[in-house]
């Protein structure tokens, strides 16, 4: 039966790759990565001397379907991420419905994550907790999505891009209350990894300087109270 692998990739540190994602590359008929040059170079590190094709965000809808068709007709194709799982915030979650839907079995080979690094080291309550992917990149639409999201109540978990966090530091160290702390991670897995922990103001202070690395933000659940 035809089965789409989704493959597990570093968050940074080579030495966390999946024994697995070798085995996997080596055998697949067809390898879908997201950037050219991570790619290649993950297959070189592996010693695996293949050919791939690339989905990533740039993919059309139309591209996405024809892929599909070629899933239908390969018996193991892997589709690998520039860092992590995929299946989060990266290409392969437009993929695999489509899959799916071709009658392509869908399977994982699990891995790192970055958010799920983050959420655990934040020592913040993690159930429930919501995932928001990246926030919307305007200023104005962002922070009435923060609102939106802390009035749940729930822990907290999202992506940014290095080059835009300050501003969203800024923009967190205005909304979120000072009963609530945020959790940012830096760089999670690498030698660089930075962590910052405190209420959004004191992050934003401390952290608004560092170099750019990914970040991953957590805010602290709302805390609950008892009456007697």
């Amino acid at each position: 039966m035809p089965t789409l692998y989704l493959v597990s990739n570093s968050l940074g540190d080579d030495r966390d790759l999946p024994p697995r994602t070798k085995e996997l590359l080596e055998t697949a008929d067809l390898i879908l990565g997201e950037e050219h040059r991570t790619t290649s170079t993950l297959l070189k590190k592996l010693g695996i001397s293949r050919s791939f094709e690339i989905c990533n965000e740039h993919t059309s809808e139309e591209e996405l379907e024809e892929l599909g068709l070629k899933l239908a007709q390969t018996q193991l194709t892997c589709i690998i991420s520039d860092s992590g799982s995929p299946g989060l915030e990266d290409p392969a979650r437009r993929l695999v419905p489509i899959a799916w839907d071709m009658g392509v079995e869908v399977k994982s080979a699990p891995g790192p994550t970055a958010a799920i690094a983050a959420l655990t080291s934040s020592g913040f309550q993690s159930s429930p907790f919501t995932f928001l992917g990246f926030l919307p990149r305007e200023q104005k639409e962002r922070e009435k999505e923060i609102k939106i999201y802390l009035g749940l109540g729930h822990t907290l978990v999202f992506y940014e891009t290095p080059y835009r966090t300050k501003n969203l530091l800024e923009s967190l160290a205005k909304l979120v209350p000072s009963d609530r702390r945020i959790f940012l991670s830096l760089g999670i897995s690498t030698e660089s990894e930075q962590n910052f922990r405190g209420t959004a103001k004191e992050v934003f202070l401390k952290a608004a300087k560092v170099p750019k690395l990914p970040p991953v933000f957590v805010i602290e659940e709302k805390k609950q109270k008892h009456y007697r």
